[in-house]
C-alpha cells in the first residue's frame, strides 16, 4: 500500500504502514491525521520540499526574441598632433688627423677605409702638409694642391678638407677606393 502526501501543492507517494488501519494518508500542512503515522520519525527526516521556481513556458507559436545587444558609440579620437621625427645629430668630427680617419671610416666603410689609408699612407703618411702648393700636396697629394679649395677654402690646412676632396677624387675616377688602390699598385701613382 502507498501513501500520497500532499505538500503545498506539490504531491509525493510514500510508502504506507502496515499498522494505518486508514488506507491512505494525507497531509495537507496540519498534522498527521493517522494515528501510527503520527508516532514515526521518519517525516522529520524528509529534506523540506520546496517548489521550483515558476518560469514561464513560451508558447508554441511565440518567436524568441533575441537580447539586446549594446553597440558601442563611435567617438571621434582626440586630434593628436604627430611628433616629428627627431632627426640624428650631425657627427662633428675634429678637424685633425685623427678626425679625419674617424670621418674616412665613417663615410666609406671599414674595407673601403683600408684601401684608402693605404694610398694615403704611401702618398703622405696622412700629413696636411705634405708636398708644395704648385706641385702634388696634402693628404690625398692633389696636383695642384689648389684643386681641393672646392671643398673648402682651409684646404691648404684642413686635414677633413682634403680627405673630403680624396674621397670624391677616388670615387670619380676610380669608382671606389679600393678600385684606386689596385691602380695605384699597378701602375706606382692614381
Amino acid at each position: 500500500m502507498t501513501a500520497v502526501v500532499f505538500v503545498g501543492t506539490a504531491a509525493s507517494v510514500l510508502p504506507a504502514f502496515s499498522d494505518s488501519p486508514a488506507g491512505p494518508i494525507l497531509a495537507s500542512g496540519s498534522p498527521v491525521e493517522a494515528g501510527a503515522l503520527a508516532q514515526n520519525s521518519w517525516l522529520d527526516q524528509l529534506p523540506a520540499w520546496t517548489s521550483p521556481p515558476a518560469t514561464a513556458t513560451p508558447s508554441a507559436t511565440a518567436t524568441p526574441i533575441a537580447p539586446a545587444i549594446a553597440t558601442p558609440t563611435p567617438t571621434a579620437a582626440p586630434a593628436t598632433k604627430p611628433k616629428p621625427k627627431t632627426k640624428p645629430k650631425p657627427v662633428t668630427y675634429a678637424n685633425t688627423v685623427a678626425g679625419a680617419r674617424a670621418y674616412v671610416k665613417a663615410r666609406i666603410g671599414t674595407r673601403q677605409y683600408n684601401c684608402i689609408n693605404a694610398i694615403f699612407t704611401r702618398e703622405s703618411r696622412w700629413n696636411p702638409r705634405a708636398g708644395t702648393v704648385a706641385s702634388a700636396y696634402g693628404i690625398p697629394q692633389a696636383f695642384p694642391g689648389s684643386k681641393m679649395a672646392t671643398f673648402g677654402s682651409n684646404w691648404r690646412t684642413s686635414p677633413i678638407t682634403q680627405v673630403k676632396w680624396g674621397i670624391w677624387y677616388v670615387d670619380n675616377r676610380y669608382g671606389s677606393a679600393c678600385a684606386a688602390w689596385d691602380f695605384r699598385q699597378a701602375h706606382g701613382w692614381y
